[in-house]
């Protein structure tokens, strides 16, 4: 009997102990957990940012406008300044509220001061006789105002007028002057091709030193080259039509003589770059035209860059692109040949890069003169279409190229 007790009080008493300890156990966890608890509520929360209205802010179309300026948050986002009228942008805990306008008149470029055109000409052909663009519309108005009669012969004063779709306009007084179409129109002009060109040697007397390489560029025009009497008559440095296009069936085209003179340049270990002569309308073109490119160049070390070539300046006012635009066909054109790694640059004359083009520091400057005068920055020079290189029939165009600046 007194065993069972005994056994009875132990249970107890193992039980009881068990308990406690759960109960110890229990409470320190809970301790933890309320400590954890109040780390948690220590913890410090940030309250949702304000948000700060802009209001009342106006930019030009297409200037370059930085968040940072505005909100002095760093970063090198940019505002959408090419959507006209009012428009409204969030970033971080801004809300900016901003009109885009635009001032810029278009632009009557060519023509001069007197235009001729004979009789039964129509309205279109005396306006197609000056280029008539715009910044940011692809197709202003652009007409003749004034007296004129285009089927009877005369001297007309009249006045080219464009206007934009913001209401910009510009004008240009002339002299339309209406004549009786000959007979015979076809003209005997003297070829210039029968004058002799400049010897290459005095490019290289003139202009040769440690950071120019004096050098050429060349088409199917050049025909068949002999490159061996090129290197020795001191050509240091080619460029190469790779092509053409879009056609007007659409198509992209290969320079024929592109292969032979890349392989031949090549051969005579002549640093070489390419160029591709477009008349694209759309991105979409330049894109093709960066594709077809790459395909033919079939992975081919390039010394010098690739140039886009745009200079249908005579068809302009039926390309229904503004000068945004055009400038945004060269801008997707690098893009694209960039990302396999070459380098490019954009082809064309002083007068267009003064007055249509962005500035490029990447540029290929064509400029007929001895006195170089032109002012913003260029990496070769086109200063000649007339130069005589043995080994090449006919005249090709002779360029200096500043290697400190193609980089």
């Amino acid at each position: 009997m007194k065993k069972n007790i005994l056994t009875i009080i132990l249970v107890f008493l193992f039980v009881t102990i068990s308990y406690l300890l759960y109960l110890n156990i229990n409470k320190k966890n809970n301790i933890i957990d309320n400590n954890n608890s109040t780390i948690d509520n220590n913890t410090i929360v940030e309250e949702p940012k304000e948000t700060v209205v802009l209001n009342d802010l106006s930019y030009n179309f297409n200037d370059k406008v930085y968040l940072k300026d505005i909100t002095g948050i760093e970063t090198n986002e940019t505002l959408d300044t090419i959507t006209l009228g009012d428009n409204t942008y969030n970033f971080e805990n801004y809300e900016i509220h901003y009109s885009v306008v635009d001032n810029v008149r278009p632009m009557i470029l060519g023509g001069g001061s007197s235009v001729t055109v004979y009789t039964g000409s129509s309205e279109k052909s005396v306006v197609n006789k000056f280029l008539c663009g715009d910044n940011q519309t692809s197709k202003p108005d652009c007409h003749i105002e004034g007296k004129y009669d285009l089927n009877k012969v005369g001297t007309y004063s009249v006045k080219y007028i464009a206007i934009d779709e913001s209401g910009n306009e510009a004008s240009k007084d002339f002299k339309l002057v209406v004549k009786k179409k000959p007979k015979n129109s076809s003209s005997s002009s003297s070829s210039s091709s029968s004058k002799p060109g400049t010897p290459i040697k005095n490019y290289i007397d003139k202009y040769k030193n440690e950071n120019t390489l004096i050098g050429i560029d060349v088409s199917v025009w050049q025909g068949d080259i002999n490159f061996s009497k090129v290197k020795k008559d001191g050509v240091e440095a080619a460029l190469i039509r790779l092509g053409y296009g879009p056609t007007s069936e659409g198509k992209i085209k290969l320079d024929s003589k592109f292969k032979a003179n890349l392989k031949g340049f090549k051969e005579q270990k002549i640093p070489v770059g390419v160029y591709f002569y477009s008349y694209a309308k759309t991105k979409e073109d330049v894109i093709k035209q960066a594709e077809f490119i790459v395909k033919h160049l079939n992975g081919t070390e390039l010394e010098l860059p690739i140039a886009f070539d745009w200079e249908n300046w005579k068809s302009f006012n039926n390309y229904n692109v503004s000068f945004k635009d055009l400038n945004d066909l060269y801008l997707t054109f690098s893009s694209e040949l960039e990302k396999h790694g070459y380098k490019t640059m954009l082809y064309s004359s002083a007068y267009y890069l003064n007055k249509i083009w962005d500035t490029h520091n990447n540029t290929w400057l064509a400029y007929y003169t001895s006195n170089n005068d032109f002012k913003k920055e260029y990496m070769i020079w086109q200063a000649s279409s007339r130069g005589k290189v043995s080994g090449i029939s006919g005249h090709v165009d002779v360029n200096i190229f500043y290697m400190n600046k193609i980089k």
